[in-house]
């Protein structure tokens, strides 16, 4: 089976006017939709991301780095899910009820496995 990676992007904005017990409630379902992948066993790996980070840039041989992305930003990057797939039309199917869909937008990648090159 492939490996695809799925990142959650977003504003952020839907989440903003949530009181808590509707928050715990969205989370709920994140978690119960990363269960349903792990219980079918091909959850690989999933985690939230920070909002906070640093952004590293090369120029003419020289390395800088600035804080950033911040939650201000446009679009942020919420999480990731590594995941098992026989294509991208079952990672499709798989998404159909992604929590996330409500607050913004999946981008699914397959990923490449350089491990097996030498």
């Amino acid at each position: 089976m492939a490996k695809f990676l799925i990142l959650s992007r977003g504003t952020g904005e839907a989440y903003k006017q949530l009181s808590p017990q509707e928050m715990q409630k969205v989370i709920q379902k994140y978690m119960a939709w990363t269960d349903d992948m792990r219980k079918a066993g091909r959850l690989l790996h999933a985690d939230k991301l920070r909002a906070d980070g640093r952004v590293v840039r090369g120029a003419n041989g020289k390395m800088t780095v600035t804080d950033g992305p911040f939650a201000e930003s446009k679009e942020i990057l919420g999480g990731f899910w590594i995941v098992e797939a026989t294509s991208y039309e079952q990672i499709q199917r798989d998404l159909a009820n992604h929590p996330h869909l409500a607050a913004g937008s999946l981008e699914v990648r397959e990923i490449d496995d350089m491990s097996a090159r030498g």
